[in-house]
């Protein structure tokens, strides 16, 4: 049972890595176990083909990030799969008010990846615009949300979200993809590096999750990358879960 299917998503992580593999789950609305378990009727395989096909063509657009940085340490490992179990059995966030599982994922991410700063952003339909629904300042425990930032003002940006599925700024401030930032935003906060990953709801990328981090430049290793996708993906299955339009 699920052979097809289970090539198929196998297909989609050789593709995209794990990316590949969330994206697919996003469109099919199915896991990698359901997959694994599923009847191969037809219709599911021409849906899960179809699904493929979409990760093909983000997988030409936005090559695969070099995540040939290192991996994370046994401890940091363990943290990250504490975090998520922790985030896992706490059903009654992906059930209920997306914005509160923005909040909890801001707060957890901070914790577990030891940065300052942690934000959900929205992009607008016509991919313009992107709003902070809620920012985490570790520090001080504080939530705040309402900054816009228009495609116009920060061009190199919103054109790294549009072709790559992750922006891992080593050096924030001079990365190409955001030191359009540095002189109204990096500088004046202090943020050195910047990890935002892809929040994928109905096979469209709708917004990121931005990791801030302050003092020295930070490379961001791949199990660090992974963390920030799992969150990510979290926060997906809540909104896609949500009654009404999938926005925060």
């Amino acid at each position: 049972m699920g052979a097809a299917l289970t090539s198929i998503v196998a297909e989609a992580e050789r593709l995209a890595g794990l990316q590949g593999k969330l994206m697919l789950a996003g469109i099919t609305r199915m896991t990698t176990a359901q997959a694994n378990s599923a009847v191969d009727t037809p219709q599911l395989i021409a849906q899960f083909k179809q699904a493929l096909a979409e990760v093909k063509a983000s997988s030409k657009v936005a090559p695969e990030p070099d995540l040939a940085v290192g991996k994370a340490t046994p401890e940091a490992l363990r943290r990250h799969i504490a975090a998520y179990l922790d985030l896992m059995t706490q059903r009654a966030l992906v059930l209920g008010d997306p914005l509160e599982t923005a909040k909890r994922i801001d707060e957890l991410a901070a914790e577990t990846l030891d940065v300052a700063r942690v934000s959900v952003w929205m992009l607008d339909h016509e991919a313009t615009r992107i709003t902070c629904t809620d920012l985490f300042e570790r520090a001080g425990g504080k939530h705040s949300a309402g900054t816009v930032l228009h495609a116009k003002d920060f061009r190199p940006y919103f054109i790294a979200l549009a072709t790559q599925r992750t922006i891992a700024a080593h050096d924030a401030q001079t990365d190409p993809r955001t030191s359009c930032f540095t002189q109204v935003y990096l500088k004046p906060l202090g943020i050195t590096s910047m990890l935002d990953v892809p929040i994928w709801v109905d096979a469209r990328m709708v917004g990121v999750v931005c990791h801030e981090h302050l003092g020295p430049p930070r490379t961001w290793n791949a199990d660090e990358e992974r963390f920030g996708y799992l969150m990510a993906a979290f926060l997906s299955l809540s909104m896609e879960r949500h009654v009404g339009p999938a926005r925060l």
